[in-house]
């Protein structure tokens, strides 16, 4: 149950769920979350013509880039349903759904899509904590409550 207060709402990480689906089918919640990052750019250009101001610019184009990091034991589950699935890993076509509760007192869901590994990288200490997967992804598109930032929706 979260247990940090913005304006008067529970809300913390712990409240956070991420579902991983690939290839269509559901890899289940992910339970050893640690980390994770997304965001998007909108790369515009401006033309100037022969003033020292821009006269326009384009209506751009996006570019998403994103993270997480998991634990080895869910990292195994992953390989192992890819195997099971007979996808290798670098072909697992991934959504990632996370969902939380934000200050609004609503729950919301950002939709990554198109999601591909771009790297998979170990990390590792002495000591209690457990070992953990760092995995670089590339990204299609992210939906935010099911409505990209030009307007497409789900």
């Amino acid at each position: 149950m979260p247990t940090v207060q913005s304006n008067n709402v529970a809300f913390d990480f712990k409240s956070l769920e991420t579902e991983f689906v690939a290839n269509g089918e559901s890899f289940g919640i992910i339970e050893g979350i640690d980390e994770f990052d997304y965001s998007g750019t909108i790369n515009r250009v401006k033309f100037y013509g022969r003033s020292r101001n821009p006269l326009t610019r384009t209506e751009g184009e996006a570019e998403y880039d994103a993270s997480i990091t998991i634990s080895r034991d869910w990292w195994h589950r992953v390989r192992a349903k890819a195997q099971q699935m007979a996808v290798p890993l670098a072909d697992l076509e991934i959504v990632l759904a996370f969902t939380y509760y934000a200050p609004d007192q609503d729950l919301h869901t950002d939709t990554l899509v198109g999601v591909r590994l771009k790297e998979i990288g170990n990390s590792g200490k002495n000591g209690p904590d457990q070992q953990m997967v760092k995995i670089p992804l590339d990204v299609m598109n992210i939906y935010y409550d099911g409505e990209d930032v030009f307007g497409n929706k789900l």
